[in-house]
């Protein structure tokens, strides 16, 4: 796929611009799809943020391009993280934007792929459902526009403000996926669900954003999804498992793959979900945070193996992890998850974050992409 990720930290005792252009020197322009940065812990003040952001952004790069900004404090010390997604190599990406929202569209003759920045709701006091409707429309918008349809979204990650609190009765992460479910019933989802990531985030914000691919004249050839027998597919949960005291609560399963596998011109790509230390569809170890960390890792190793790979289809590929993102729940046991994640991973970037997970006693979640 020639995707390529640079990670940085930015230093904020200088100006952000300063920051962000150093930052932005190691890549070229035009092989930029996406930058995501994590690290406020404030959504009072998220979007007057996020548009400095990009006005700096734009500024320094000549051009619109996606900007995603994730409401999570960044460990160990705060600040700003900076993950630059790119596509290298003889391939155009066209950056645009349609109704306040930025994309990345890259296409040829056998495929197209697009890049979506973090949707944010434009009010963060709404309901969790209200918030849900209007950032699924526009992502709709969006995906309409250039002949992509709900179901070829691939990779989706979804950020939940206080996703285990309840509003109005309600618990959030349970009225986000009522409205999930209500806008993916538009897709025949035969090639499964996306890869996706549904955590917590400060204050009661909803940021959706995504990746959406489909091939030109071969069928469903190359877009796989993954399950990991370790665990029951999260579509499929039963209601016992899904919180809601709601008396007319619907209780959508959170409709998810473990892992979405897409073959593209360029090599393969592997979406990992955000994965925790759920056997079964139970949790496990609910007291120690090192040990949900080595099941969680346990969880992803199966997943992506060559053996669970072959067993949807996929040819054995070698893949590389070029970037993993890891949400703690308690800052205290960062220091103790560190330590496990760089015991399995050396050389692999990786972002950490406070973040709640969507069960209250999950207390790490990791999430990763893999290329061949």
């Amino acid at each position: 796929m020639g995707l390529k990720i640079y990670s940085s930290t930015l230093n904020l005792c200088e100006a952000l611009e300063t920051s962000i252009q150093r930052a932005l020197k190691a890549v070229s322009a035009d092989e930029i799809c996406g930058l995501v940065f994590c690290g406020t812990s404030d959504t009072v003040g998220y979007h007057e943020l996020l548009a400095d952001i990009k006005a700096e952004v734009y500024k320094i790069l000549g051009k619109k391009v996606p900007v995603t900004l994730i409401p999570q404090y960044l460990l160990p010390h705060g600040g700003l993280s900076l993950d630059i997604y790119t596509l290298e190599g003889a391939v155009e990406i066209r950056t645009e934007e349609r109704g306040g929202v930025c994309y990345g569209i890259i296409e040829n003759s056998d495929e197209s792929l697009l890049f979506v920045e973090g949707i944010p709701a434009s009010d963060f006091s709404d309901s969790v459902h209200t918030q849900s409707r209007e950032v699924f429309d526009k992502l709709d918008t969006v995906l309409t526009a250039y002949g992509f349809a709900v179901d070829d979204i691939v990779r989706q990650w979804n950020y939940i403000g206080s996703i285990v609190s309840y509003r109005e009765g309600k618990q959030n992460y349970q009225e986000f996926n009522d409205a999930r479910t209500h806008y993916y019933a538009k897709g025949a989802w035969k090639n499964g669900y996306p890869a996706a990531t549904g955590i917590g985030a400060s204050g009661d914000c909803i940021i959706v954003g995504g990746i959406a691919f489909k091939k030109r004249g071969e069928g469903d050839k190359g877009i796989y999804p993954i399950d990991n027998p370790l665990q029951v597919a999260a579509h499929i949960y039963s209601k016992r498992v899904l919180i809601d005291d709601a008396a007319d609560a619907m209780k959508s399963t959170p409709k998810f793959e473990r892992a979405k596998l897409i073959e593209t011109a360029r090599g393969a790509c592997c979406f990992v979900s955000g994965t925790a230390a759920i056997r079964g569809e139970e949790s496990m170890d609910a007291s120690s945070a090192r040990l949900q960390t080595i099941k969680t890792i346990e969880n992803i190793e199966y997943l992506v193996s060559k053996e669970n790979l072959a067993r949807f289809g996929c040819k054995p590929y070698d893949l590389k992890y070029v970037v993993l993102q890891v949400f703690i729940k308690s800052a205290e046991d960062y220091e103790e998850v560190r330590a496990e994640v760089e015991k399995a991973y050396p050389n692999v970037s990786v972002v950490y974050s406070i973040a709640d997970v969507c069960r209250r006693e999950l207390l790490v979640e990791i999430e990763g992409i893999l290329i061949s």
